[in-house]
């Protein structure tokens, strides 16, 4: 039963819904039930329909007209209309041809339950597409705030694919984001970095929650800096199931060099970027725990550059500072790992010996005395000898770094040294002078008197020899001066 184009022509009413119909034959459409407004489409192909809802005749036979109804599927329902009912593989095949439904437009039944089965995807197509909107709006927002943040941002699916990113990780990666999307870390990352970002994700993902680290990255330009990683799983909302991550990168580059500087100040000597003080007793006591689980010898060494105040006096202090300088390239030539040194303060230096006994710390120092003195400081186009004075002691069981030295400096002292020019002491396997005198200014009266204590009452070598009645010498101590070994 078909109606006539009068019939179909009525003003609609408020619900009313519009329906197309086009016919390649230009048979007349058939008779629509009430709520539904039929219009002719005369377009032709059918490439455009302003309508939600069409009807495609396909005649009796149910073949499909030669028309370009794909282009229109993405915004119309097509419901194919046959005249009387076809076979069900002809349906199947209408189906298959892209059409939506089909039905026997002269059972106007069928016609109606066609129609509403339309509305109600249409309907439902609606909701979905009103989400779409609001999801994408949602995303518009979302990457135009993170567009205008200042660190790069990211985000990976399950098999760590990227998916999104904002503008300071097209720029840090050098690519634009429809190039990003898609890639993985080897597209993007030198081989070696990638495997640390791969293993990373595939922990977080595997594990779950939140994951902080620092690695190096390579910028577009080629700039190797390092970066904090802040990464976070995400979920299917529906399932719980991680789909990804999503993840930010802190440029720390400049934060890490600054903190290279404040360690190197903490524990190097700023004149000549020897350890300092304090660095040394901390791997002191790390080298004194190493040689006790290993029963191994650890020695002490303290140098002092004989009559340095007269450098100073006599070329500047910048040629003193020049010559100190000079001294630790020298120890730094002789002093191979695992020995350090350090200094102490003033001229002053310490040596820490790791699995050295006295006598080869005693060799050592030698050797240490010996190219100071044959390798003078060049200040000026003027050639400067030095000459230094070292103490040796072999640390104790139980016996603490800095008491170590404290025993050896006990015994360094300038009164003592003074007291013992040109004697070598039997308690003493081997005993180097020491020339305090040359860099302090005594007055005769001062050097008669020290001479006249040394050998008072009995006109013989005193066994006692220190002020303060120190203990005597041990054959773990050893001294010895840059003029003459004994």
């Amino acid at each position: 039963m078909h109606a006539t184009d009068t019939q179909n022509t009525s003003v609609p009413s408020e619900k009313a819904v519009d329906v197309g119909y086009y016919s390649p034959a230009k048979r007349p459409p058939p008779s629509l039930p009430a709520g539904y407004v039929l219009h002719q489409v005369t377009v032709q192909p059918l490439s455009s329909c302003p309508f939600q809802v069409c009807l495609l005749d396909v005649g009796a036979t149910g073949e499909l007209p030669t028309c370009d109804f794909h282009r229109i599927r993405d915004t119309t329902l097509i419901i194919a209309c046959s005249s009387g009912e076809l076979a069900a593989k002809t349906q199947l095949t209408l189906l298959d041809g892209g059409v939506d439904d089909v039905v026997d437009a002269d059972d106007a039944d069928l016609l109606l339950l066609a129609l509403k089965r339309a509305e109600l995807v249409i309907a439902r197509q609606g909701g979905l597409f009103r989400k779409c909107r609001d999801l994408a709006i949602e995303r518009d927002n979302l990457q135009s705030a993170i567009d205008n943040l200042p660190s790069p941002i990211f985000f990976k699916n399950r098999a760590g694919i990227y998916s999104g990113c904002n503008k300071a990780f097209e720029a840090f990666i050098g690519l634009p984001a429809s190039k990003v999307n898609g890639a993985s870390v080897y597209d993007v990352a030198p081989a070696e970095l990638a495997k640390v970002y791969e293993a990373a994700d595939e922990e977080l993902m595997q594990q779950g929650g939140v994951q902080i680290y620092e690695a190096d990255v390579c910028y577009a330009d080629g700039e190797r800096r390092t970066v904090t990683f802040h990464k976070a799983v995400t979920r299917d909302r529906v399932s719980g199931e991680v789909n990804g991550l999503a993840g930010s990168m802190l440029d720390i580059t400049e934060r890490k060099r600054l903190e290279e500087q404040l360690k190197w100040a903490a524990e190097r000597d700023a004149l000549t970027e020897a350890y300092n003080r304090r660095r040394f007793f901390e791997l002191a006591a790390a080298a004194k725990e190493r040689a006790q689980k290993t029963s191994a010898s650890l020695s002490i060494l303290v140098l002092d550059v004989d009559h340095f105040k007269l450098i100073n006096d006599r070329y500047g202090h910048a040629c003193g500072d020049a010559a100190l300088n000079h001294l630790v390239g020298l120890l730094k030539r002789e002093l191979q790992e695992p020995h350090i040194f350090a200094r102490a303060g003033g001229e002053e230096f310490y040596c820490l010996l790791e699995g050295c006994d006295l006598n080869e710390a005693f060799e050592i120092a030698e050797r240490i005395r010996k190219a100071v003195e044959t390798v003078p400081h060049l200040h000026d186009q003027q050639l400067i000898s030095m000459r230094v004075s070292i103490g040796a002691a072999t640390v104790r069981d139980g016996e603490k770094i800095s008491q170590t030295i404290a025993r050896l400096m006990k015994r360094y002292t300038a009164p003592s040294r003074l007291a013992e020019i040109g004697f070598a002491w039997p308690d003493v396997p081997l005993r180097c002078l020491s020339a305090c005198f040359h860099y302090c200014i005594l007055s005769i009266s001062g050097i008669l008197k020290a001479l006249g204590e040394q050998f008072s009452g009995r006109g013989e070598i005193p066994h006692r020899r220190y002020r303060g009645n120190p203990e005597p010498a041990s054959a773990s101590d050893k001294m010895f001066e840059g003029q003459q070994i004994r």
